[in-house]
C-alpha cells in the first residue's frame, strides 16, 4: 500500500516523442535495425535536471485543467464518451490521477503538449475533426510564430488556449498514449510526480526551436543513446535511462505505437524508488522487487540498512527490480520481473551513467 496524504511534490507531465527515421540519412551512429528516433533535449545548468538528457515536459498549471479545453475539443466532435476512453474504470488510480482520472488525463496531456511547445516549439495539435482522424499517429501543426507564442505561454499558460483558437486547432490528446508514472524519491529538495506519454509522428518535424533552457536538441535511437550513456558521453536520470532501456526492446515504430495505444487506457502502477543501504553501496528498489516494502509512505524518507553486499542481496530465486549504485558504477537490474501491462525486459544487469541523487 502506498500513502500520499498531504503530498509534498508537484505534478508534471513529460512527452516522449518518437518519429520514423529517414532511411537515407542516418541520424545516429548505432541505430541497429531500429526504424525510429526519439526526441531528446539537454537542459542548461540552471534548469531543472541540469546538464542531463531528458524528454520535454514540465509542471502542471491550473490553466491546463480549464473547462474551456473541453469546449474546444467538443467543437471538433469529441464528447464525454471519447474522454472516458482515456482511462479504463479498472485501471490503477495513482496520486497524479486522484479524484477524477479522466479529467486528470486530459489536463496532464495538455501539460505535456504545452510544455513541449514551450521548450522545443513543437506543437502537437490537430486541426482535424474527430470524424476525419482515424489513425493513431500524433499530429503536429506548423506555421506558428514559435518565439512569439513561447514568450506568451511563458507569461501565461492559458494563452495556449488562445494559440489553439487562433490557429483553429486543439491539443492532440488522443494522439498521446499513457506510458508510465514516476515519483521522485523523498529526500530530494524538489520532487515531481510525472506522467509520461508517448507521441508517435509519421513524419519528423524539420524546424525545432528550443527556448533558453535547452542547450541541445537531437534525434537518436534508444540503443544509440544508451550506448553513448554507457560511454559517459551523456548523462541520464533514472526514469529516462529506464524508459530508453524499455524502448530498446522495440525495433519497429508501428509495433511500438500499437503497443502503447493498446496499453494506454489500462493505466500504470506508480514507480517510486525506496532505498536499501548495503555494505558496499545502495540499492534503489522499484515496485515488484522482492525486498520492496509492502507499506510505503510517499512523503517520509526511509532507508533500510543491510549488512550484506549488493551482490548478496541478489537472491537468484527472487524477483529483482532495482537500480544499484556503488564504486563499480550504477546498474539497472531485473530478474524474474514480469510487469503487468508493460514490456518484459527479461533478466539483465546493465550499466548506466545515471544521475541518482540518493544518500549513500
Amino acid at each position: 500500500m502506498k500513502r500520499a496524504i498531504g503530498k509534498c511534490w508537484r505534478d508534471s507531465a513529460s512527452l516522449i516523442v518518437i518519429a520514423k527515421r529517414n532511411v537515407d540519412v542516418s541520424s545516429s551512429g548505432n541505430a541497429g535495425d531500429c526504424n525510429y528516433d526519439i526526441l531528446l533535449q539537454t537542459r542548461t545548468h540552471s534548469a531543472s535536471f541540469s546538464n542531463s538528457v531528458v524528454f520535454p515536459g514540465g509542471v502542471c498549471e491550473e490553466a491546463d485543467a480549464s473547462d474551456h479545453w473541453l469546449h474546444l475539443l467538443s467543437s471538433f466532435g469529441y464528447n464525454h464518451r471519447d474522454f472516458e476512453t482515456l482511462h479504463k474504470a479498472s485501471a490503477p488510480v495513482t496520486p497524479i490521477l486522484a479524484n477524477n482520472p479522466v479529467k486528470r488525463h486530459i489536463a496532464l496531456r495538455i501539460t505535456a503538449i504545452r510544455e513541449t511547445f514551450e521548450e522545443l516549439g513543437l506543437l502537437i495539435c490537430s486541426s482535424r475533426h474527430k470524424n476525419n482522424k482515424s489513425d493513431s499517429w500524433s499530429q503536429f501543426v506548423c506555421g506558428v510564430d514559435v518565439k512569439y507564442w513561447q514568450a506568451r505561454l511563458n507569461k501565461d499558460p492559458l494563452d495556449f488556449l488562445v494559440l489553439c483558437k487562433e490557429h483553429n486547432c486543439y491539443p492532440d490528446i488522443f494522439g498521446l498514449h499513457y506510458w508510465s508514472n514516476w515519483l521522485s524519491p523523498t529526500h530530494l529538495p524538489r520532487r515531481f510526480d510525472t506522467a509520461f506519454f508517448l507521441a508517435a509522428l509519421e513524419n519528423k518535424p524539420s524546424d525545432i526551436k528550443a527556448n533558453s533552457e535547452v542547450v541541445k536538441v537531437e534525434w537518436s535511437t534508444p540503443l544509440d543513446t544508451l550506448e553513448r550513456n554507457k560511454n559517459r558521453q551523456l548523462i541520464l536520470y533514472p526514469p529516462q535511462a529506464y524508459e530508453l532501456n524499455r524502448f530498446s526492446y522495440f525495433k519497429d515504430i508501428d509495433k511500438l505505437k500499437d503497443f502503447a495505444k493498446e496499453k494506454s487506457c489500462e493505466g500504470n502502477d506508480l514507480i517510486f524508488p525506496t532505498a536499501i543501504q548495503a555494505a558496499d553501496g545502495i540499492a534503489h528498489l522499484l515496485p515488484g522487487d522482492y525486498l520492496y516494502p509492502s507499506n510505503v509512505d510517499l512523503n517520509i524518507e526511509t532507508v533500510i540498512e543491510e549488512a550484506k553486499t549488493l551482490e548478496e542481496l541478489r537472491d537468484t530465486n527472487q524477483t529483482l527490480h532495482r537500480f544499484e549504485t556503488s564504486k563499480r558504477g550504477t546498474f539497472v537490474v531485473t530478474q524474474n520481473y514480469k510487469p503487468s501491462n508493460h514490456i518484459n525486459m527479461g533478466d539483465q544487469v546493465k550499466p548506466l551513467n545515471a544521475s541518482i541523487h540518493m544518500k549513500v
